[in-house]
């Protein structure tokens, strides 16, 4: 199978499709991946260098890709942070195309906008137009607490409160259903009064959620949300199953962060964990919502 990941890329680190292309591949597909910028490493550590590459340089690859007639082909569309709208609907065309040339190609969306307790963090603009365009073109939305509550529209103050039981988490996600997603997985799922975190999905005729242990990191590791788009959109496509999905996403994920916890640094783990990534141990289960 053949996944376009159209997303940031850094030389150091683990974010955007460095936290995407080789996961996908160690599970088995050819990843076409198209990068919205280049960096040094993530824009959180200091003195970062690169260039954003703009909805120009997006559109000329997505071009040449459709010029070697590969289109028909491409099963799946993961994006993630877009940077800006232009970018965004240089985004839009690759997935218009790749729909209109392979109807049954899935598009997974990853809402990047902001997580708590910072907020928005994306160009003006770009949170109204992930809702009015992306999504809705979207097979699956993967969202983190703070953009499930914009996308579900819950109010600003109290997005982490609304989304921290399963009944607030589905009546979240049925917001986002009438967006027209069919599978909504939030990650970042934290349990009131529970030292856990996890995952919560939906797909309308399913509801699920898992949890795991919090893991004791000073401050979490950037890419983790990316790593977990990546990882359910590639159980996914193999499974079809949105529970078998999000549970080996949870095993993989959590294998990740050990060895990140393990390793002293910063960045994610995901060479040294590869193969629990490819064969993920069936550590966690879900329990309906």
């Amino acid at each position: 199978m053949n996944i376009l990941s159209i997303q940031s890329h850094v030389a150091f680190g683990h974010v955007g499709n460095r936290s995407a292309v080789f996961p996908l591949e160690r599970l088995g597909y050819e990843v076409w991946p198209v990068n919205t910028v280049q960096f040094s490493c993530h824009a959180g550590m200091p003195g970062w260098t690169g260039s954003v590459f703009g909805a120009d340089h997006v559109s000329d690859v997505v071009r040449g890709l459709g010029r070697l007639g590969i289109m028909p082909s491409c099963d799946a569309v993961l994006s993630g942070y877009m940077g800006d709208v232009e970018t965004g609907a240089a985004i839009m065309a690759a997935v218009d195309a790749v729909k209109k040339a392979n109807p049954e190609a899935v598009y997974c969306c990853d809402p990047v906008m902001g997580d708590l307790p910072g907020g928005v963090y994306v160009q003006d603009g770009l949170p109204e137009f992930i809702t009015a365009q992306a999504v809705p073109r979207a097979d699956i939305v993967c969202p983190n607490c703070f953009e499930a509550g914009l996308l579900g529209r819950s109010p600003t103050r109290g997005i982490e409160s609304a989304i921290d039981t399963p009944a607030g988490a589905a009546r979240v996600a049925d917001a986002i259903h009438e967006l027209g997603p069919r599978i909504v997985m939030i990650t970042s799922y934290r349990p009131a009064g529970e030292e856990s975190i996890g995952f919560f999905v939906s797909d309308l005729s399913v509801r699920r959620v898992v949890t795991a242990p919090m893991l004791p990191f000073g401050k979490p590791p950037k890419g983790s949300g990316d790593l977990a788009s990546a990882l359910f959109l590639g159980y996914y496509l193999t499974s079809r199953d949105v529970v078998l999905a999000m549970e080996a996403t949870t095993d993989a994920l959590y294998s990740v962060l050990e060895a990140t916890l393990a390793s002293g640094h910063d960045e994610l783990a995901i060479i040294a964990a590869q193969d629990c990534i490819a064969s993920p141990a069936r550590r966690f289960r879900s329990e309906p919502a």
